[in-house]
């Protein structure tokens, strides 16, 4: 594979990112729903990474924290179901991670 161009070593974007324990969200878990205005999921999910949080793929009892964009659906009603996730919107998203 390597002869036909693909890369097999791990490179420093490939590695997890460190995040000290007095970061923002050190310790969280968090979900983005929904479409998000300022930037794209991804931004978002490396913002959050880099903040100490750890991504989730579903809603469950383990999330601590939603972030909802616009036309936010079945997720945001798990969460409010369960009854013990923060619901943050986007732009306080942006504020706890310094973004």
């Amino acid at each position: 594979m390597e002869a036909l161009g693909v890369n097999l070593r791990q490179t420093e974007d490939d590695r997890p990112k460190a995040a000290s324990a007095d970061a923002p969200l050190a310790g969280k878990t968090i979900l983005f729903t929904g479409t998000l205005a300022q930037m794209g999921r991804k931004e978002a999910q490396l913002k959050a990474e880099a903040a100490g949080a750890k991504i989730l793929a579903a809603v469950s009892s383990n999330l601590n924290i939603l972030v909802v964009g616009e036309e936010a659906g079945s997720k945001l009603k798990k969460a409010q179901a369960l009854g013990t996730v923060e619901i943050w919107t986007e732009a306080r998203f942006l504020e706890e991670v310094g973004g």
